[in-house]
């Protein structure tokens, strides 16, 4: 698709109202989006999405970088066949589809790459002369949320091993969880960091791990806050461990940091099922870690908690993405125990 480089920091008034786009209403929202500048919201966490329904023949995007420079999108149109897109510090203005019909349209902007690479601001759409927006797509009614490390990111998923992380190459829209959730026909937020563990993280740091990384509305700020009021999940899915593996992680902490954890997200969500898992590699001795921190919280009443140990990577059939980072092949077939697992716990 052709980029509009022209220098243009957010679409003009008369641009908007010329073209019916409310940025309120025109577009349906997933994910945790920061409010906080008027010229729109901004995207950081994985898999954010933007979707809206059109008549009109091309559509045009407002986007720009708001933190870093490593952001890249999945673009859909009518549900086809994502193309990526790379958000350019030195571009806003981005054709997305042209020559389109005089039926109605979908378009949906996901965000592959997770918040350490970078956070855009989208400031709108506008369409070609005569064009319409309609109502956006309609919500998904079931709803999971995600929460984990750099396998819950797609990190690397598109890569290969021997090649270092490069952002284009993390699919959200192709992790495990994605893949679940999508089939599954649930709305989904994913709140994931690479590198990220429960008590130590992979650079040995005990002070950003995931119980406090999880309350921002954006991981890149940590001064930002997330109101859990505005989005309530049935399910959680939390995948963490395989980075606090890489120490000598007392077992009594880890499992005690855990239940905390754990009982932290019921607070946020007293109706939700909370499923525990470990990724597909580096299990011993964390794998029995978390089975008893489910087992203990079970043991104290909550019964809507369970667990679920991934099947080991197998490496040789399968291969390995970036930095030995699980594929899209293991994605895939991670998603599908995950399913199976969804399937018994909410009888969807």
């Amino acid at each position: 698709m052709n980029k509009y480089w022209q220098p243009i920091v957010r679409p003009s008034d008369e641009q908007l109202k010329s073209a019916q786009f409310d940025i309120q209403h025109s577009v349906r929202y997933v994910g945790r989006m920061d409010w906080s500048d008027d010229g729109g919201p901004i995207l950081s966490w994985p898999g954010s999405s933007i979707a809206a329904r059109f008549k009109g023949s091309s559509l045009t995007m407002y986007m720009t970088v708001k933190h870093r420079d490593h952001s890249w999108v999945n673009v859909s149109i009518d549900g086809g066949k994502p193309y990526k897109l790379y958000i350019d510090a030195g571009v806003s203005v981005y054709t997305l589809a042209t020559d389109l019909s005089e039926d109605v349209h979908t378009i949906e902007v996901y965000k592959r790459t997770e918040g350490m690479f970078g956070s855009i601001q989208f400031m709108g759409f506008t369409l070609s002369d005569g064009g319409t927006f309609l109502d956006p797509p309609a919500r998904l009614t079931r709803r999971i949320e995600i929460i984990g490390d750099s396998i819950s990111c797609g990190s690397g998923n598109e890569g290969r091993e021997e090649d270092l992380t490069k952002p284009e190459n993390e699919n959200n829209q192709l992790a495990f969880g994605t893949i679940a959730a999508l089939e599954l026909e649930a709305e989904h937020y994913t709140i994931a960091v690479s590198g990220i563990g429960l008590v130590v993280n992979y650079d040995n740091d005990r002070d950003n791990t995931m119980p406090v990384q999880y309350e921002r509305l954006n991981p890149i700020l940590p001064e930002s806050r997330w109101e859990f009021s505005n989005w309530t999940p049935d399910l959680v899915v939390i995948n963490l461990g395989t980075n606090d593996n890489n120490f000598a992680i007392d077992q009594q902490e880890f499992v005690t940091s855990y239940c905390e954890f754990v009982t932290r997200i019921r607070g946020n969500y007293p109706q939700a099922k909370i499923l525990m898992t470990l990724g597909p590699f580096q299990q011993r001795p964390l794998k029995d870690y978390v089975v008893q921190a489910c087992e203990q919280l079970r043991a104290a009443g909550d019964l809507d908690t369970y667990s679920l140990i991934f099947d080991l990577i197998d490496t040789q059939r399968d291969g390995l993405g970036e930095e030995g980072h699980p594929t899209t092949i293991t994605h895939a077939k991670m998603a599908d125990q995950l399913i199976h697992e969804i399937k018994q716990i909410m009888d969807w």
